[in-house]
């Protein structure tokens, strides 16, 4: 009990010490300008962010902006400004206002309190839609980022076969001993292989990483725009991959044939751009339902994860909404992909449907 109640006042103490230097360093960034700081939520991260409030400044000035705290994620905050920096001429990534890495602050634009997912609240269906358009040609501009300058001048990393591997791992390192379900191993290995070879085999892009409902934001200072934060993870990987982060969001839920009707119209803006694209909105599909798999497969890990090891309980309300997306993905490969993937999505669907959907429903007690 002593060590408990030590470890909680030494937090407190810690995290005191910390708003102290986050307040005087602002100091010196605004100077002779008073200002009040107010803490936001916390996100899936370590990292935590505040809206700072200048009550004294001419009428020219911003009077609200972001301000990142990065204490543990030094790495991250520099990746943060670097990948800022690549995106900015094609898509609105916040403007930088003032850093300190060794201390991890980063003062920066505000975008508003608005969300893409607040939006979507009471919309219509036309102003959905529009919502989705506008977020698709958000998407690709930033697809329009050459490929080479992110990786000469920027030293963007590839989606490679070990961090693909490493994700999907999530799956069966997190989630299948939170069911308590054992892993069918040559199933399970199968599809990692299966899945790698097709998604290797894509056009490769600017992979934003998280591009969903709440990483996107609409500018208070131009509603017509869309706002792109938390972009600090981008890679290079498939075309594909920011688009079913989109669609099949793990926190907004649409009839699979708008999300049908949405991947052949990016597919379509694609082709406008002159990007490289696939011969066909099938085989896009195809290739939006194949990273699908691994981006849910990964979502299922980082989810229990976030309860298991951080703490972070509210994830677990999301695993429903991601498992269905899974197994729709899954379905459509099995009836549609191509003979290779059947051979290593079917069996590992079948074992899905008899091993672990049983031990799942039971678990988040669902009919």
């Amino acid at each position: 009990m002593t060590d408990k109640t030590t470890l909680e006042t030494d937090m407190i103490d810690e995290n005191n010490n910390r708003q102290q230097q986050l307040e005087q360093w602002l100091q010196q960034v605004f100077l002779d300008q008073t200002f009040s700081l107010d803490s936001l939520p916390g996100d899936a991260s370590a990292r935590r962010y505040h809206r700072i409030e200048l009550s004294e400044t001419d009428k020219s000035a911003n009077k609200h902006y972001i301000v990142m705290d990065s204490a543990d994620e030094q790495d991250a905050m520099l990746q943060f400004i670097n990948v800022a920096k690549l995106m900015a001429p094609a898509v609105n990534v916040p403007t930088l206002t003032a850093q300190n890495v060794e201390k991890g602050f980063l003062v920066l634009q505000d975008f508003g309190t608005v969300e893409f997912a607040h939006l979507l609240v009471d919309a219509t269906a036309d102003q959905i839609n529009d919502y989705y358009q506008l977020a698709m040609q958000t998407l690709v501009a930033l697809q329009t980022v050459p490929v080479e300058t992110a990786k000469s001048q920027y030293q963007l990393p590839d989606y490679d076969t070990a961090l693909l591997d490493r994700e999907m791992d999530l799956f069966s390192e997190w989630f299948m001993p939170y069911i308590g379900v054992a892993l069918n191993a040559q199933v399970w290995g199968n599809l990692k292989t299966a899945l790698m070879n097709e998604i290797l085999r894509q056009p490769q892009v600017v992979v934003h990483r998280d591009y969903h409902s709440r990483n996107l934001m609409q500018d208070q200072a131009d509603k017509s725009k869309l706002g792109v934060i938390d972009f600090q993870d981008a890679v290079i990987g498939s075309y594909a991959y920011d688009l079913v982060s989109l669609v099949r969001d793990a926190y907004v839920e649409w009839p699979e044939s708008q999300i049908s009707a949405w991947i052949e119209d990016f597919w379509q803006l694609q082709k406008q751009k002159s990007l490289t694209t696939a011969d066909s909105a099938v085989q896009f599909e195809n290739d939006v339902n194949v990273i699908g798999v691994q981006r849910h497969l990964k979502v299922l890990g980082i989810f229990i994860r976030l309860s298991e090891r951080d703490g972070k309980d509210r994830y677990l309300a999301d695993i429903p909404k991601v498992m269905r997306d899974l197994i729709i993905e899954l379905n459509w490969l099995a009836e549609h992909g191509n003979d290779e993937l059947k051979q290593s999505v079917i069996p590992f669907n079948q074992w899905l449907q008899e091993a672990v959907l049983p031990a799942y429903k039971e678990k988040f007690a669902l009919a």
